[in-house]
């Protein structure tokens, strides 16, 4: 799991200096300086508390300002905590049991995460003559501290990576650091971490079961041992229970509240042999078990073609629901569907080798088949062009259209309508211009000619207000496509689509398939 939280330079000094937040548990797990931004200003190996107390205030040791402007201390944001926490099987597999190998699997797992973080979401905004503009920089500087204990003295084995607020541009200058990137992608760095560690734990013989959102314990830790470790996560699952009690709403942002709310104080340093013989006497007095630790280094097969799998299963999830999707959809589907299958190098070799994968944009991607169904959906619209006889007979239209109390550009859309010769026309407006109205009177034209007209959209709800609002029958344009309806009709039809942009590419070209299959009914996407 990760969280993140924002710190200004007096919540760092007081929180994590004076009361030695962090270094207490240097002895055991020393802390550590990271980044490339880091290496640039000589910082390297254990954190002092000197180094991290001037960094924090936006200043080098020697005294050079890392921030673009002045900004007031108080209101200055110092630094970003990203701390990522093991699974609680994890913690008591590494600190309980003290198996060495586990720890430096969350280590490992924990440099991936920063690395990627540092890659893509190290950023900073620099003004342009186009104006204020955000650039990527790819340089952090991060002092990490490795803790074991909660703040109820339980096993629970996390680290405090302390992002500062300052990055590096090429010219060397620098800038207070943007990290909104870093945090709207915090579940995916999240499971970054929860994948490089399910891994890294695999290949020394542990197994994993897979759980929600990216997440998993280790097979073999029963749930009643997790619970004696876990009174920190009972505490805040009871307090939002009250909170649900009074109608709040159980998302991210009401855990991380009540992570806030719940939390103690951090007790003072315990002796670490202290620890432990409390640590196996609870587990005693519970009537408990630890399980076995495997032994030696699991042989796992060339796992190559597997990440080739599992990103071809994550293109077909994406691209059924978007033609153009973000780099990031395919990698949070392989963490949430196939967690510690691949490797992230492993996933993203497989990424950069797809043939089926087509790149768009910075982050952006789409494929070969949405392509192709794009340009056979263009091919169908332009095949229905001049194909159709014109719903009003030419002339006897716009004298009918006076009638109502129209605006020029209603009339000149429903007139277009109702003349054209094409199977398909879309219509296109901004909420409030009309387009209902415009459709009714369409409607009414068409009706006049003996047309029968169907309306359909994308949602059983979108259906239900265009049918009410139009006072025709309405469905969703699946239920359609599933009707074994005849095609050919006894008398001639209009089908409008409403909310048609919010089709997938897939079903507005069987949509219209379906109209070449009945000869070129006309429809109108709206």
């Amino acid at each position: 799991m990760l969280s993140t939280s924002n710190l200004s330079a007096a919540q760092a000094e007081t929180y994590y200096t004076k009361e030695d937040y962090y270094s207490a548990e240097e002895a055991a797990h020393p802390t550590k300086w990271v980044g490339k931004g880091a290496t640039s200003l000589g910082l390297a190996g254990v954190v002092n508390q000197q180094e991290f107390s001037q960094m924090l205030s936006g200043q080098t040791t020697d005294g050079q300002v890392l921030t673009g402007k002045v900004v007031d201390p108080e209101k200055r944001r110092a630094a970003t905590d990203f701390t990522f926490s093991a699974p609680k099987s994890v913690s008591i597999a590494a600190l309980v049991q003290q198996d060495a190998r586990v720890l430096e699997a969350h280590h490992r797992a924990v440099a991936k995460a920063l690395a990627v973080l540092e890659e893509r979401y190290a950023q900073t905004r620099i003004s342009t003559e186009a104006g204020r503009t955000k650039v990527t920089t790819g340089n952090i500087a991060t002092a990490v501290f490795t803790h074991s204990t909660s703040r109820e003295a339980e096993p629970q084995l996390h680290s405090h990576c302390v992002v500062m607020n300052a990055t590096q541009l090429a010219d060397g200058r620098w800038f207070s650091l943007s990290n909104e990137g870093a945090i709207a992608h915090q579940k995916l760095l999240g499971q970054i971490y929860q994948n490089e560690l399910a891994v890294a734990l695999q290949q020394q013989g542990y197994r994993i079961e897979a759980k929600a959102h990216g997440q998993f314990e280790l097979a073999g830790y029963s749930p009643e041992l997790l619970k004696v470790f876990s009174t920190r996560r009972q505490q805040i699952l009871k307090l939002i229970e009250e909170w649900e009690a009074t109608g709040s709403e159980n998302n991210r942002a009401t855990r991380e509240t009540a992570m806030l709310v719940s939390r103690k104080r951090k007790p003072k340093e315990v002796d670490e042999g202290l620890l432990q013989r409390g640590w196996n006497a609870l587990i005693q007095l519970k009537g408990l078990e630890l399980p076995e630790l495997p032994e030696g280094v699991a042989h796992l097969p060339d796992l190559s073609p597997s990440a080739q799998s599992a990103i071809d299963s994550a293109i077909q999830h994406c691209g059924e629901r978007e033609s153009v999707f973000r780099r990031t959809a395919l990698e949070r589907f392989v963490f949430e569907h196939e967690l510690g299958v691949q490797g992230f190098e492993a996933i993203q070799q497989a990424i950069v080798e797809s043939p089926e994968l087509i790149r768009v944009a910075e982050g952006k991607l789409t494929t070969q088949t949405a392509l192709n169904l794009e340009l056979n959906t263009i091919r169908l619209m332009q095949q229905g062009r001049g194909q159709v006889a014109p719903i009003v007979p030419s002339g006897t239209q716009v004298k009918r259209l006076e009638s109502h109390s129209l605006t020029s550009e209603q009339q000149n859309t429903v007139e277009m309508a109702a003349t054209a010769p094409d199977a398909v026309m879309a219509w296109q407006g901004v909420a409030g211009a009309g387009k209902t109205y415009a459709l009714s009177v369409l409607k009414e034209l068409t009706q006049e000619q003996g047309y029968d007209i169907r309306g359909l959209a994308p949602s059983a709800e979108a259906a239900h207000v265009l049918g009410k609002s139009l006072g025709i029958e309405a469905t969703t344009v699946a239920d359609l496509l599933v009707s074994d309806t005849p095609d050919q009709a006894p008398q001639p039809r209009l089908w409008i689509v409403d909310e048609a942009g919010l089709l997938s590419m897939k079903d507005a070209h069987a949509l219209l398939r379906r109209a070449a299959a009945g000869s070129f009914l006309n429809s109108y996407l709206c």
